[in-house]
């Protein structure tokens, strides 16, 4: 029983390492509470597992033994971390693409929590590079970033041009089974708090509770739906909105 416990809590500080910079990384923050406060408490746990399993007494919580494992336990944790990031970091899957030597790695594990199978996302991370470098023009302007492991960045930037809706990037998505996860509902959910904070729906509205309603009401639709252009304008999104604004009022 107790060898069980010192594997079982190794093993989660494994996977809590490698998720930590998974989540992180797709955040773009390693200062993200709502991922901090749980790997906290699941090294707490971890601290425990393994202290009570090598402990001849009784594990206390208050005692040199308790911050012994814990350190041991923290230690594991950022070893395992540090070899994550470090495994994202250095360029992988290389593909040509329109004549442009392109690294796919930091594109296919940032879209790990919407797509995931890992072909689909090497497909669809194929697809929007070719869609770019199709146009001379953003060829130009984004090959260096491209070659330099970017990709991520050049797909920010172009979400935000006016060419974005020119390049059928939904196109990529029509084959791939996405899903819904915690992680793309609270990013929307502060996208939207972002846009509304200090606006004049502020206050005759609770912002916290629009955002709640929209996501628990979009999250009844497939992920793939949601993301279709044209949506934010269906008979459905716009019910949606009317039934958030009405729960949400002041």
């Amino acid at each position: 029983m107790k060898t069980l416990k010192i594997i079982i809590g190794f093993l989660l500080l494994y996977g809590a390492g490698k998720e930590y910079i998974d989540a992180s990384t797709q955040l773009g923050s390693f200062y993200e509470i709502s991922i901090i406060i749980p790997i906290f408490l699941l090294i707490i746990l971890c601290t425990w597992l393994i202290g009570s399993g090598f402990s001849v007494r009784k594990f206390k919580f208050k005692s040199f033994e308790f911050v012994k494992f814990f350190i041991i336990s923290f230690v594991t944790f950022a070893t395992v971390a540090i070899f994550s990031i470090g495994s994202k970091i250095i360029p992988s899957n290389f593909v040509v693409i329109n004549g442009i030597k392109v690294p796919l790695g930091k594109c296919i594990d940032g879209n790990r929590r919407i797509i995931p199978d890992e072909k689909e996302r090497e497909e669809y991370c194929k697809c929007f590079i070719e869609k770019i470098t199709n146009q001379p023009e953003l060829k130009s302007k984004y090959q260096k970033k491209l070659e330099d492991d970017k990709v991520n960045d050049v797909f920010k930037e172009i979400q935000s041009s006016p060419k974005f809706l020119e390049l059928d990037i939904e196109d990529c998505m029509s084959s791939i089974k996405m899903k819904w996860t915690d992680n793309i509902a609270n990013s929307m959910k502060r996208n939207w708090k972002k846009e509304l904070i200090g606006t004049e729906f502020e206050s005759t509205n609770d912002i916290e509770k629009y955002c709640d309603c929209l996501v628990d009401e979009y999250r009844k639709f497939p992920l793939e739906k949601i993301m279709e252009d044209g949506f934010a304008e269906s008979k459905e999104a716009v019910e949606i909105d009317e039934k958030c604004t009405k729960q949400s009022e002041k």
